[in-house]
C-alpha cells in the first residue's frame, strides 16, 4: 500500500538512467532485437517491463509497477538475510521496519536495477550462509543431508544469477563473496575442503546456468566474449588528464543510431578513451589516487557524519539523503567486526553474524577502482541488511542489562529516523523541479507542434530537463556540448535547443540571428511564465530558467 501511494504520488520523476531502461523495454515490446540488446544496461529491469507496454501501459507507469515490485524484493531479500543470520525476533523485526520504510524512499528515488538488484543479493545471501553452515557429523548423518545442499546451492546459484541480470556487479560480487565465505567455512576445519569446493563449484555452476545465455547474446552481439560493458566505460571515466572523460552521450554533438532517442540508451558503442594502469608509472599513481577518492566516498556512505565537517556549499538535508543510518554506526560497526574476524579466524565458524563483513568489503572493493560519485550510494543498496546485522552484533561486546538495552535502542534510532523520515518524503512526493518542467515543456511543445531534432540540457535540480522533455516527445536528442555555439549545434541537425538562461550558450543564441526564443502560443501560461522568470524554482535563482530556442527556416 505504501508503495503504491509513493508510486502515485512520484510519477512524475524522471532520471537518466530511467530513459534508457524505459526505452530499452519498448524496443523489447516492439520485437526490434538490434536496438534492445546491450551490454552497459541490466536488462532484467527492462524485461519485466514488457508484459505491461504490451498491455498498453505507458512506459512512465509501467516503471513505476516495476520498482514498486523491486520494494517487495528488496523487503523479502532483508528479511531472509535476517533469518539466515539468526537475528533474534526482536531485532528481525525491527530490522523489517526500517528496510519496509527504505524500500519505499528507494522504489522512487530513481528508476533502476539497485534496489532489485539489493532484494535478489539478499535471496542469494540467505541460501549461501546457509549452504556453507550446514556441515558435521549431524549433517553427514541426517538422512536428507545431499538433498537439501544440493537445493540450497542450486537456489544461491540461481538467484545470484538472476541478480547479475539485473546489473552485471552482481556477479563478481557472487564470485568474492561465495569465495570468501568459502574459506570462513573451511577456518580450523581442513578436512572439510573437498565438500566445501563441491558446494562452491555447485554454486558457480548454477550462477553460469542461468547468466550464460545473456552472456552468449551479449558476445554474439559484439563480437567477442562480453558479460558487460559497464566496468570498461566507468574505468574509463576515471582516466588521468584535466580533459572531461563524461559519458559523451551526455557532452558532445553526436547523432544517435537510428530509431533512438538518445545514445544514452547504448553508450557502448561511443568513444570512450580507455585506459590501462599498468601502461605507466603515471597511470599506476593515477589508479592508486581514484582508488585512495573512491575509499573516502565509500566511507561517507556509511558515515554521514563526516560530511559536516565538508567545505562545500550543500543543504543540509542532502547531507543526510540517503544516508544508511543517522549516527554513522554501521561504519563504526564494520571496521570492528572486520577487527573480529582478523583477531579470531579460528571462531569464524562458531559465529554467524561476522559472515556479513565480506559482501560489505567485496562490494565496496569492486567499485574502488572505477568512476564513482558521492551521490551514488545506492550501489550500496545490497548491503544494507548486512549492515543493519553489524550494527546489532556490536551489542555482544556490552555487558548484559541497561548498557546492552540501551546500546540496542540508540542503534535502531539511528537506522529508524532517516528511513522514517525519507519514507514521509517518499508519501508526500519528492521534489524534481527537472522532470516537472519536462513534463509541462513537453506538453506545451507538442501543442504548437515544435518538431526536431533537439539537443541542449538545460539541466535543473533533477537532472537534464532538455532530455527528459525530448523522451516524452519521442523526438531524437542529438546530445549537449557546453562549449558549442549556435553554429555548430546547426551543423549538427539540431532544430531545438534546450539552454539555461544566464549561461553562455543562451547569450550566444539571443544574439544569433538563426535563431528564435520559442514562446507557447497560449500567452505564455502562468506555467510558462513562471518558466521563463525562474519564479518557479525558487530558491533557484532566476537566472537558471530554461529558454528553448528554434532554428529559423532558410
Amino acid at each position: 500500500m505504501l508503495l503504491a501511494v509513493a508510486a502515485w504520488r512520484n510519477l512524475h520523476q524522471l532520471n537518466p538512467d530511467a530513459i534508457a531502461y524505459m526505452r530499452i523495454a519498448g524496443y523489447y515490446a516492439a520485437g526490434q532485437w538490434d536496438l534492445a540488446v546491450t551490454g552497459y544496461w541490466g536488462p532484467l529491469l527492462s524485461w519485466l517491463m514488457v508484459p505491461l507496454l504490451k498491455a498498453g501501459v505507458p512506459p512512465l507507469v509501467a516503471a513505476r509497477v516495476v520498482m514498486a515490485l523491486s520494494g517487495v524484493v528488496f523487503l523479502a531479500g532483508a528479511v531472509a538475510v535476517f533469518r539466515a543470520f539468526r537475528l533474534p525476533r526482536a531485532a528481525l523485526l525491527a530490522g523489517a521496519g526500517i528496510a519496509l520504510g527504505w524500500s519505499v524512499f528507494w522504489s522512487v528515488r530513481n528508476i533502476s536495477p539497485d534496489l532489485l538488484l539489493a532484494g535478489l543479493v539478499g535471496l542469494a545471501v540467505s541460501a549461501t550462509v546457509e549452504l556453507f553452515l550446514c556441515r558435521g557429523r549431524r549433517w553427514a548423518e541426517a538422512e536428507h543431508a545431499a538433498d537439501k545442499r544440493v537445493r540450497l546451492a542450486t537456489a544461491a546459484g540461481v538467484w545470484w544469477g538472476v541478480a547479475y541480470l539485473a546489473k552485471a556487479v552482481a556477479l563478481p560480487l557472487a564470485a568474492l563473496t561465495t569465495a570468501g565465505w568459502a574459506m570462513f567455512a573451511l577456518s580450523g576445519r581442513g578436512e572439510l575442503r573437498r565438500e566445501m569446493a563441491q558446494r562452491l563449484g555447485l554454486v558457480w555452476l548454477c550462477t553460469a546456468l542461468v547468466a550464460g545465455p545473456w552472456m552468449a547474446v551479449l558476445s554474439l552481439h559484439y563480437g567477442k566474449f562480453t558479460f558487460s560493458t559497464t566496468g570498461p566505460i566507468a574505468h574509463a571515466l576515471a582516466g588521468p588528464g584535466e580533459e572531461s572523460r563524461y559519458h559523451p552521450a551526455m557532452v558532445t554533438l553526436h547523432q544517435p543510431d537510428a530509431g533512438r532517442v538518445t545514445q544514452w540508451e547504448e553508450p557502448s558503442r561511443m568513444a570512450y578513451r580507455f585506459w590501462s594502469p599498468f601502461a605507466g608509472a603515471e597511470n599506476f599513481r593515477h589508479q592508486l589516487a581514484v582508488m585512495r577518492s573512491n575509499l573516502g566516498v565509500c566511507w561517507d556512505w556509511l558515515n554521514p557524519w563526516r560530511m559536516w565537517f565538508d567545505e562545500t556549499e550543500m543543504p543540509t538535508w542532502r547531507r543526510w539523503l540517503g544516508t544508511f543510518d543517522w549516527l554513522g554506526i554501521s561504519g563504526l560497526a564494520v571496521l570492528l567486526a572486520g577487527g573480529w574476524v582478523v583477531r579470531s579466524r579460528c571462531r569464524l565458524r562458531r559465529e554467524r553474524w561476522c559472515w556479513a563483513v565480506v559482501p560489505v568489503v567485496a562490494l565496496g572493493g569492486l567499485y574502488l577502482p572505477f568512476f564513482v560519485m558521492a551521490e551514488d550510494n545506492r550501489y550500496f543498496y545490497p548491503v544494507w541488511p548486512c549492515l543493519w546485522l553489524t550494527a546489532r552484533a556490536g551489542l555482544a561486546a556490552l555487558p548484559r542489562g541497561e548498557a546492552r538495552s540501551l546500546g540496542g535502542r540508540i542503534i535502531a534510532a539511528s537506522f529508524a529516523i532517516p528511513s522514517v523520515l525519507l519514507c514521509g518524503a517518499a508519501l508526500h512526493g519528492l521534489p524534481n523541479p527537472a522532470a516537472e518542467a519536462a513534463h509541462k515543456l513537453a506538453a506545451q511543445l507538442q501543442a504548437d507542434r515544435v518538431a526536431g531534432p533537439f539537443a541542449g540540457s538545460a539541466s535543473l535540480p533533477g537532472g537534464r530537463t532538455g532530455l527528459y522533455t525530448v523522451f516524452l516527445l519521442g523526438g531524437r536528442w542529438l546530445g549537449d556540448d557546453p562549449q558549442a555555439g549556435p553554429e555548430q549545434f546547426s551543423k549538427a541537425g539540431a532544430q531545438v535547443v534546450f539552454v539555461r538562461r544566464g549561461s553562455p550558450a543562451f547569450a550566444l543564441f539571443a544574439t544569433d540571428r538563426g535563431w528564435r526564443e520559442w514562446t507557447a502560443a497560449a500567452e505564455r501560461s502562468s506555467f510558462i511564465g513562471e518558466l521563463m522568470t525562474g519564479r518557479m524554482f525558487l530558491p533557484e535563482p532566476p537566472g537558471s530558467a530554461i529558454r528553448v530556442f528554434v532554428r529559423k527556416s532558410p
